[in-house]
């Protein structure tokens, strides 16, 4: 917000007085929300998520995911469905027949007992088998671990060698001793065009005279444009 006034000064009674006053608002001072939006049905309101029914929409949901990513899904959906059925079903049968159905109590002590004497050997017969399946698994356990110990062992060992050969191939010293010789090399510019062409000049002395006249730089001059 700003305020603009416009001052005007009598001269003669020395005062100032102010003639208008003026008040700015800027936009950004200015309210631009004033109305509440509540949620329309459809935007996830809390009364419309407690009826949702989540886990029903999240199954859904993957079920025609997986289904249009593969055609076979829902087959093998309808094929899990009916074997937990079966499976179901004949666990019922299962109890049905260990159960007995006979109304005689004699019968049924008869029953009990032999189904009792059946129970003890089936469960010695499981517990040996469990032992043997506990062994069994016991000797694979430690099979793999000595299989995994033996192919680190080998790879460590490889690894090494590895490292020696690189080392070695490194080392100028070690690398190929046969093929060294102790002959010397020639130099860069032994075959150059312009090699020593200048060897057999012989440069004169170099020498300081006071007297230009006599100056090794006046006689050449004299002798080069006075000839």
């Amino acid at each position: 917000m700003a305020i603009v006034l416009r001052l005007t000064v009598d001269l003669g009674n020395h005062r100032v007085k102010v003639v208008s006053e003026r008040i700015k608002y800027s936009s950004r001072d200015i309210a631009s929300h004033t109305t509440l939006k509540p949620r329309k049905d459809g935007q996830d309101t809390q009364d419309e998520l407690e009826r949702r029914d989540l886990k029903e929409e999240l199954v859904e949901r993957e079920r025609r995911h997986f289904s249009s990513k593969d055609k076979g899904y829902g087959e093998d959906r309808d094929r899990r469905k009916s074997g937990h059925h079966l499976l179901e079903g004949s666990r019922r049968e299962v109890e049905d027949r260990i159960v007995p159905r006979s109304a005689d109590a004699d019968d049924a002590d008869l029953d009990i007992k032999s189904d009792d004497d059946s129970d003890e050997d089936d469960d010695d017969d499981d517990e040996d088998d469990t032992e043997a399946l506990l062994a069994e698994l016991e000797q694979i356990k430690k099979e793999r671990a000595e299989e995994k110990l033996r192919k680190e062992r080998e790879e460590q060992e490889e690894e090494l060698k590895l490292k020696e050969a690189e080392l070695i191939r490194g080392n100028p010293l070690l690398n190929n001793p046969t093929s060294t010789s102790f002959n010397v090399k020639r130099r860069w510019d032994d075959d150059v065009v312009f090699k020593n062409q200048a060897r057999g000049e012989t440069k004169a002395p170099k020498r300081f005279i006071n007297d230009t006249i006599r100056s090794d730089f006046h006689r050449k001059f004299l002798h080069k444009y006075m000839k």
